[in-house]
């Protein structure tokens, strides 16, 4: 099924698993027992709730969870900011709130009195001065509960920095303060109000954040999944991952049996006939008839601050219809708690995904990729940026260029040092001189970028505009006022025209783009839940709303079935080893790459591996269908396998994969991934660029070759030679 792998580190950390030692009675763990000791670092700051006396609840936010980057916050420069952004949902009434802050500053600034000014939402709150000891400090600063809103909430941190050294250069390297992300926190106290909304609110309740959609519970029905309960499970996880847009509540099946106390503090959605929901049904639902489908929500009878969502009918039609009413975000529905829909009215075809890819061959105005007039005034340097995405199977011909043409205006008085400098996913490509002394404005000012320079997937454009006047003195003081510098939404980005092309295995382009498992291609792809337990359908529900969040799709045409039997398609499996053993028993081998086999393909079955705590995801071509990937998610148990799916979807973890392979455990620093050893090609390319590339990738062969033939023509004109002396001889 899947490539050999050179796993040196993937056995390591798989050699890691615990082993089986006897328990301490009546001994309490350490509190360095709660860390990894495989972890390459023992911080891991998770965002945590917990509930207090009297109904209320406690919110603990890192601001290392609250930022997409990791490690300190560095404030470098004369005037640095940073702004961190966290969520509040409406369910939530503000109760208290604090701010935890630790941090240091520059030795150098000692006597100079750094400060950092604080903002919550645009509102001043605290101003707190640097602390320039060898030691950090830590501040606690009382917000107001009413400056905390429903909704982003933005914490603004502002550093003002100097020193005394003769004339001060603003970026001077002594002017820094960090913050440390790991022990300062917001934290929140609130309280939950019942819940009291409609269908047409859905958008507004179905939201990420403090007191907002943390666990998330799926009913399909008691006893066995089928292919369609795993599908419309799929969906419905989907449906509300993509409402949350960038995190994910922990989803988990549950049953209408045994609802009771295992439902507290989740929001649910239930799925099935109305015979099957009849423990948990309103008024009504009863009543329904022939194809007609159901959608309702209100609270949830095992927690009236949560929300049960019901999609039915009385056929799977029917049922299929709800999930996708459900699904679809810019489906209309009413502002009641319940609507049945006919057929004619549920959404049919593919359901628009929220975001795409822009198209090769064509012009995007920046306003179309959602930058808008920038102004830069008063400011010697500031960045601008662009940000889209390719699709993941971009690749671009050679010698083919993206052309930038740029409408931009900058003010008089600047000196022959001011320049945009244009920087390519973090690689300098071209700078623009602004070089008239009574300023300009200029439009269609046309740049042509090699398209080497952009990379399937997300990319980034920074224009880095650098203004600069003249200074008279060593220290004189002068007004920044003039220096202005606007770039405007009506600059273009053209791209050439595009091959369609693609190496695999890939993790890193899965988690950046979910390729291929990402419902944008026309071509369909399968997932396959190794078993039929309850654990299994959560994880590839998981994993299915974090593919489906990365462009707000909606897995409504994909293949999903059960078993080990793998289909003519990009196939996704998932399952829990045990229940591996039988799987293509003389291809696959884990044990044979994970302890450095030899050969392509798995060769040996799982049993016996251990994979212990860790999870595992591998990816490599299907020996039945060359062109076909196959990605396999694994772990130990079910529980275990639910456990790891819900790790890897964060995006401590998500945003490390690559390669072939990775293995990792609840802390983001215990990820490794692993390069795999063969891999294949799928798209289609033509034959003079497929020429270049191979040549490219083994430019000795091609010496080679080359050399091959010198000699043979060589020998060939020697032989000639030899033929024509020796016919003029017998002459």
């Amino acid at each position: 099924m899947i490539t050999s792998l050179r796993s040196t580190a993937l056995a390591i950390v798989l050699a890691a698993a615990p082993l089986a030692l006897p328990a301490l009675a009546q001994q309490a763990p350490s509190d360095d027992a709660v860390y990894d000791v495989y972890a390459r670092f023992r911080d891991n700051p998770q965002v945590t709730t917990e509930r207090l006396e009297n109904g209320l609840w406690r919110a603990r936010l890192p601001l290392a969870a609250l930022r997409p980057e990791q490690g300190a916050i560095r404030l470098n420069g004369a005037k640095a900011t940073e702004n961190v952004s966290f969520a509040v949902a409406p369910q939530a009434d503000i109760q208290s709130a604090r701010l935890i802050l630790r941090h240091a500053s520059g030795r150098a600034q000692e006597g100079a009195r750094p400060q950092l000014r604080l903002e919550l939402n645009g509102r001043f709150i605290a101003q707190v001065d640097g602390v320039t000891e060898r030691a950090a400090a830590v501040n606690e600063i009382v917000l107001d509960p009413a400056l905390v809103q429903s909704g982003f909430n933005t914490l603004r941190i502002d550093a003002v920095q100097r020193y005394t050294y003769g004339c001060q250069d603003p970026d001077a390297a002594e002017l820094w303060t960090d913050v440390d992300t790991s022990r300062s926190y917001v934290e929140i106290v609130y309280a939950r109000h019942n819940f009291a909304g409609s269908l047409a609110d859905l958008d507004a309740l179905v939201t990420a954040g403090v007191g907002g959609v943390d666990t998330l519970g799926i009913l399909v029905g008691d006893g066995e999944m089928n292919a369609e309960t795993l599908r419309w499970g799929t969906i419905a996880s989907q449906a509300v991952a993509n409402r949350l847009a960038y995190r994910l509540p922990a989803i988990s099946r549950f049953e209408t049996a045994s609802l009771g106390d295992t439902a507290q503090g989740a929001d649910l959605v239930a799925i099935g006939t109305p015979e099957q929901m009849s423990a948990i049904a309103p008024a009504g639902l009863a009543d329904l008839k022939g194809e007609e489908s159901w959608l309702s929500i209100s609270p949830s009878p095992a927690d009236p601050s949560r929300f049960l969502i019901i999609a039915s009918g009385r056929t799977p039609a029917a049922i299929e219809g709800a999930v996708r009413a459900l699904a679809a975000g810019d489906f209309p529905l009413s502002d009641t708690n319940a609507i049945i829909l006919t057929p004619a009215e549920v959404p049919t075809g593919a359901i628009l995904p929220g975001t795409q890819p822009l198209r090769a061959d064509a012009k995007y105005t920046f306003r179309d990729l959602g930058r808008g007039n920038t102004s830069l005034l008063g400011q010697q340097r500031g960045d601008i940026s662009l940000d889209f995405e390719l699709p993941a199977d971009t690749r671009f011909p050679a010698n083919s260029e993206v052309l930038l043409s740029l409408d931009f205006a900058y003010g008089a008085g600047l000196d022959e040092a001011s320049a945009v400098n244009i920087v390519v996913n973090d690689q300098f490509q071209r700078a623009v001189r602004l070089t008239n002394p009574d300023g300009e404005v200029t439009p269609g000012y046309e740049i042509p970028l090699s398209a080497a320079a952009l990379r399937p997937g997300r990319n980034h454009v920074t224009f880095q505009v650098e203004l600069s006047t003249r200074a008279e003195g060593e220290c004189s003081s002068r007004s920044l006022r003039h220096l202005a510098f606007i770039l405007k939404d009506t600059s273009t980005l053209t791209l050439p025209p595009v091959d369609r092309f693609v190496a695999l295995p890939n993790l890193a382009l899965l988690a950046e783009a979910g390729f291929p498992y990402t419902g944008l291609q026309p071509e369909k792809f399968a997932v396959r839940a190794a078993d039929t337990g309850s654990d299994t359908a959560a994880a590839v529900w998981t994993l299915g709303a974090k593919l489906g969040q990365i462009h707000g799709t909606v897995f409504t045409h994909t293949d999903f079935g059960f078993g080990l039997d793998l289909p003519d398609a990009h196939t996704l499996v998932v399952g829990a080893r045990p229940g591996l053993g039988g799987f293509l028993p003389s291809e696959l081998s884990m044990s044979a790459q994970l302890t450095g086999g030899a050969g392509d393909g798995f060769t040996r079955d799982f049993t016996s591996v251990d994979l212990g705590d860790n999870g595992l995801l591998i990816a490599g071509q299907s020996p039945q269908y060359p062109g076909r990937l196959v990605t396999l998610v694994t772990a130990e148990s079910g529980p275990q396998l639910v456990a790891s799916a819900r790790s890897l979807v964060k995006p401590s973890h998500w945003t490390q994969l690559k390669g072939g392979a990775a293995v990792w455990r609840s802390n983001a620093a215990t990820l490794v991934t692993q390069e795999p050893v063969a891999a294949f090609e799928i798209g289609n390319m033509s034959p003079a660029e497929m020429a270049r590339m191979k040549t490219g990738r083994a430019s000795w062969r091609w010496i080679l070759t080359i050399g091959a033939i010198l000699f043979a023509l060589a020998s060939v004109l020697a032989l000639i030679a030899r033929y024509m002396r020796d016919r003029m001889n017998e002459k």
